[in-house]
């Protein structure tokens, strides 16, 4: 059992140490770019299975021509090398001159399908054919025709983890036009992926301190500073469910105050720590959203991290943008 156990783990060290010569040796080969365009340099290019039999069948042509001295099989085989030699050039030109690019920056949360696009055109005023797209060895779109107009073609990454996720290279090759041929690159957009922790439902909003503050506060609205009702949303205070509203309209309707036009309050990591850990800022994500429907204005407090209190998509989006490059001990 330990010679096997052995064995296994030699094996799996070997896999990622050439894996890792690999990306190096690609990296320099190809290396990341928002723009790229495909030369000599960046395609790659074997025979298919198909062209390694046409090659068996050009050299039992050529040895049968050579053995019974027959003209017409000698030039029967010199055709097929012409057309092997054609085919290998027509297919790497096939590639060369497409220009590939993905400059829109890409965000979403831990485990939600996000679509990246990226375009792709001539640069070398002739129609591509055959194209075909793979990432990371699945189809996402194979038999497209490239003109100088271009195309746009889209590939969905699913997040694993927060912070900046590599969706990492696609891979785009051709057999046209024979299909002897197989031509292909290796591509790399130098995309990031900021992904943002899941939202995790969870009932706490601020710190003890801010909701005491908060309760004297609305306790002192009376029923004339009722501005209008509106939808109950997700973290909304219980106390302010217009009943009779509710029942007459068949939904959980709320009360929105006049002096208070948005209410402010600090989202602290500190006052989470009833969830586990790993929900924490799962936890703050969701309220941070809770916040942002309302139009509330908050601030954001990660263990004396904070971000100033304001309002608007523009609060949220940095809000969650601290949350997914948060960094602290056991998060």
């Amino acid at each position: 059992m330990s010679m096997w156990w052995l064995s296994t783990k030699w094996f799996q060290r070997a896999g990622k140490f050439r894996a890792a010569r690999f990306k190096a040796w690609l990296d320099r080969r190809v290396p990341p770019a928002q723009t790229i365009q495909l030369s000599h340099r960046n395609i790659f290019i074997v025979p298919t299975l198909h062209g390694f039999g046409f090659v068996l069948i050009l050299l039992l042509v050529l040895i049968a021509g050579i053995n019974y001295q027959n003209a017409l099989a000698h030039a029967l085989a010199f055709l097929m090398l012409g057309l092997f030699l054609v085919a290998m050039l027509q297919t790497h030109r096939n590639l060369v001159g497409l220009v590939l690019s993905q400059t829109v920056p890409i965000e979403g949360f831990v485990g939600q399908k996000i679509s990246v696009a990226f375009q792709v055109q001539s640069d070398a005023g002739r129609v591509h054919d055959g194209l075909s797209f793979f990432w990371p060895n699945r189809p996402i779109g194979q038999g497209f025709a490239v003109d100088r107009n271009g195309t746009t073609i889209f590939r969905q990454a699913i997040p694993d983890h927060r912070g900046w996720y590599e969706p990492g290279r696609l891979r785009l090759e051709t057999v046209y036009p024979f299909g002897l041929f197989r031509a292909w690159s290796w591509l790399d957009f130098d995309c990031k992926i900021l992904s943002y922790p899941k939202p995790v439902p969870c009932e706490g909003r601020v710190s003890q301190e801010d909701s005491e503050l908060e309760a004297g506060r609305r306790s002192s609205l009376g029923a004339d500073d009722v501005k209008a009702l509106r939808d109950f949303q997700d973290g909304d205070d219980q106390r302010h469910i217009h009943w009779r509203a509710s029942a007459k309209l068949d939904r959980l309707t709320v009360k929105s105050y006049e002096s208070q036009q948005s209410s402010s309050q600090w989202l602290r990591l500190a006052a989470l720590e009833a969830l586990p850990m790993a929900d924490r800022l799962g936890g703050l994500a969701y309220l941070i959203e809770a916040a942002s429907k309302r139009g509330d204005a908050f601030g954001l407090d990660l263990y004396g991290q904070q971000l100033p209190v304001a309002s608007g998509p523009g609060q949220e989006r940095k809000a969650l943008k601290r949350l997914a490059l948060f960094d602290w001990p056991g998060y």
